[in-house]
């Protein structure tokens, strides 16, 4: 436990220094934005000259007494650390400039070592405060996705970039973001992006077609048996997981042996269980405390049924 928590602080400190390069060696000489609370106070710092890493600061400080009221206490001080760490980088790190000419460089390599900070600090549970805060206290208790407060916000700084610097350069902006966001997914994800396919096909086709895939692609299946809504025929639904690579094998199997098949592919992360490839169960890292908290959780659903039933007798008396 000690050992994963140094791994976390460390992660951390490499994520946010590649932040505050990116920050301060790439993006703010050539006028362009990161996303959430860091792209406010870029902003601030080009516009009006504002020392970014205070800016940083002090626009966490109200969402951090929010955090300490709403979210739980090991994120918010894992988030504490985490900001400090990158307004520590930016201050230190000011000034530096990599020189660089073509705008493609800029963006790819900005967006390259953004995502990459981004990505390990992601990897080891923590953050950065700011638009993380925000989205995870609404998804709380509003059910809106982190991922749709997270849009709105970067629409935001992508309005004042357009604004005040041009569509060129926020057009730049923009693209810096997907690269960014393509390299986190990357981090996070790596070599375990996979496939889910579902398969449905019916009696006559089911065992030929999983047979050959067994033999072909020696991967896993599950048979599901299902029933068509309209047809009220006999179906079965093939589920399974396959590499990237392996996805125009898969399809050209299926349809060579039953070409009514019904096929649905679509993007899997971080697939966790037995097969090639995969995450091995016994390498994921479970909070120490995940038992009681399942044993409470069980005694409380086991409360919750007693209490319904007795509701239910009375009712019935009545």
């Amino acid at each position: 436990m000690k050992r994963k928590k140094v791994h976390q602080i460390i992660s951390i400190l490499v994520g946010t220094f590649l932040l505050s390069i990116s920050t301060n060696a790439i993006l703010l000489p050539n006028k362009l934005l990161s996303g959430g609370l860091s792209g406010i106070a870029m902003f601030s710092n080009i516009v009006f000259g504002t020392n970014i890493s205070i800016m940083v600061i002090c626009l966490n400080i109200p969402l951090f007494v929010l955090a300490v009221i709403f979210l739980n206490k090991r994120f918010v001080a894992y988030s504490l650390f985490g900001m400090l760490s990158l307004s520590t980088w930016l201050e230190i790190t000011y000034g530096m400039q990599i020189e660089t000419v073509e705008p493609l460089t800029v963006m790819v390599l900005g967006g390259l070592i953004h995502g990459l900070g981004t990505g390990i600090i992601f990897r080891a549970e923590g953050s950065t405060g700011g638009i993380d805060i925000i989205a995870k206290i609404v998804n709380k208790y509003f059910s809106l996705s982190i991922s749709t407060i997270t849009f709105a916000i970067n629409g935001c700084i992508m309005i004042l970039s357009l604004i005040y610097f041009g569509v060129d350069l926020s057009v730049l902006t923009l693209s810096t973001m997907f690269v960014s966001t393509q390299v986190v997914h990357y981090v996070i994800d790596g070599i375990h992006k996979k496939r889910t396919i579902y398969i449905i096909t019916d009696e006559e086709h089911k065992e030929l077609v999983y047979k050959a895939l067994l033999a072909s692609v020696n991967r896993g299946i599950t048979i599901i048996p299902a029933v068509g809504a309209y047809t009220q025929k006999s179906k079965f639904i093939l589920y399974m997981n396959v590499g990237v690579r392996e996805v125009a094998k898969v399809r050209n199997i299926v349809i060579q042996h039953d070409p009514n098949a019904f096929m649905t592919i679509s993007e899997a992360f971080q697939v966790i269980g037995q097969g090639k490839g995969f995450i091995p169960t016994d390498t994921v890292e479970l909070p120490a405390n995940h038992k009681d908290k399942d044993n409470a959780i069980a005694k409380h659903i086991d409360e919750y049924i007693e209490k319904y039933k007795e509701n239910f007798e009375d009712d019935k008396k009545h």
